[in-house]
């Protein structure tokens, strides 16, 4: 009798459209003891209390997993390893704009992640090393440089902006022979009129003492730096021969090797001069000391660099981390376009760049004047130009995947 009336009010608290098709359906068997109806309906509904905590914990948990798993990534990225593209050709020919590359967080310094508080100084950059770093004011901090390290705390450096023809004997020493140039030396130069291009030459004193030394810059043949340097989509090193008309007479690439520490790598100069501003007055005759912390650094595409000749020393502080290795690379000739002659739109001859792979007529059908508005585009115009141009026009530079940087 007991059991029938706890029935009887578990029945009645039930809704009542549930108590009405309970009634219709199994009210008999219920009122006859038997272990349907209202028990049956008690099991469900208890189950459906169960479940409904464990439905909103499985959510709650997901979120939670997820949102722990993008910080841990995030804190990754920031702490130990980055991964970052080449935007510019200061660089070239050792980064190239296009290149993907992972950068080595941990190699100099433990950073606590998000922050530039350093928790433990691993090492210091060494000559020579590729750095990535926030450059100081007036420049912008969030966008990092890519440089090379070139001068060391201590060191007195001078940097002569010096032809080419004219470096000292033990700079230009070879035991390749005679190497074929674009330029003669002393005069114009065939019907490019170009003349011999001036080298940034440094020379440096570690420590401030002994003799001056160098970094043995060897001038390579024509024919090689127009191999290395002609997917670079950058017109600045490109030979005048493939450059339009309007444009032959600005620029002579010439490659030079460097050896610094035993480390060789590739330079470009070209015919300008480019005199250094910082960091001191006299870095162009009797040198400047690099203080305690602070390191000297330059970009391998030398009259193309915004680099300490003209931003100043970087502090130990600001020096995030090492170049490691290229992970990926593509040319999307967003500069060959953007220095092109051949738009649709434009009026005149489609004099462009006599490029083996993305020819003159190749420029005028992918080519738009959308790439000249690349710095205000919106969203949409940027999908919009990759989809309709960009990606038809790219190529991936496989050669260069898994490139180790030195």
């Amino acid at each position: 009798m007991l059991n029938l009336c706890r029935r009887l009010s578990l029945f009645l608290t039930l809704p009542q459209s549930r108590r009405n098709a309970l009634w219709s359906e199994r009210a008999p068997d219920t009122f006859r003891g038997g272990k349907s109806g209202l028990k049956n309906t008690e099991n469900k509904e208890e189950e459906k209390e169960n479940q409904n905590p464990e439905v909103k914990e499985n959510a709650f948990s997901v979120i939670l997993s997820f949102g722990v798993l993008i910080l841990l990534v995030f804190a990754f990225k920031s702490s130990i390893l980055d991964a970052n593209n080449i935007p510019s050709g200061s660089m070239i020919p050792t980064l190239k704009i296009g290149d993907y590359l992972f950068v080595n967080k941990m190699r100099y310094s433990l950073r606590f992640p998000f922050t530039d508080y350093e928790i433990v100084r691993i090492d210091d950059p060494s000559r020579g090393d590729i750095v990535t770093f926030e450059p100081p004011p007036p420049e912008d901090p969030s966008r990092h440089y890519v440089k090379r390290v070139v001068g060391m705390p201590g060191d007195r450096i001078r940097i002569r902006n010096i032809p080419a023809c004219q470096l000292p004997l033990r700079a230009v020493e070879t035991k390749k022979g005679d190497v074929k140039r674009d330029f003669i030396c002393g005069e114009k130069t065939g019907f490019f009129g170009m003349s011999e291009p001036f080298v940034a030459f440094i020379e440096y004193k570690p420590g401030d003492r002994g003799p001056w030394l160098n970094y043995l810059p060897e001038e390579q043949p024509a024919q090689s730096a127009r191999e290395l340097l002609i997917d670079s989509d950058d017109e600045m090193v490109l030979p005048p021969d493939m450059r339009p008309l309007a444009r032959h007479n600005e620029y002579l690439p010439v490659l030079f090797q460097e050896n610094i520490n035993g480390v060789q790598h590739m330079i470009v100069e070209s015919s300008s001069a480019q005199p250094g501003m910082q960091p001191c007055s006299l870095l162009e005759s009797e040198g400047c000391i690099i203080p305690d912390n602070q390191f000297m650094v330059m970009g391998d595409n030398r009259d193309d660099s915004k680099d300490s000749r003209f931003i100043g020393l970087i502090h130990r502080s600001k020096i995030l981390g090492k170049a490691v290795i290229v992970y990926f690379s593509i040319n999307w000739r967003d500069g060959i376009c953007k220095a092109s002659h051949v738009y649709p739109e434009s009026p005149g001859p489609n004099d462009g760049f006599l490029l083996p792979d993305f020819p003159p007529e190749s420029q005028k059908k992918y080519c738009t004047d959308l790439d000249l508005r690349e710095s205000m585009e919106t969203i949409p115009e940027y999908l919009y130009r990759t989809v309709h141009s960009r990606i038809p026009r790219m190529s991936v530079r496989w050669y260069r995947i898994g490139r180790l940087l030195k």
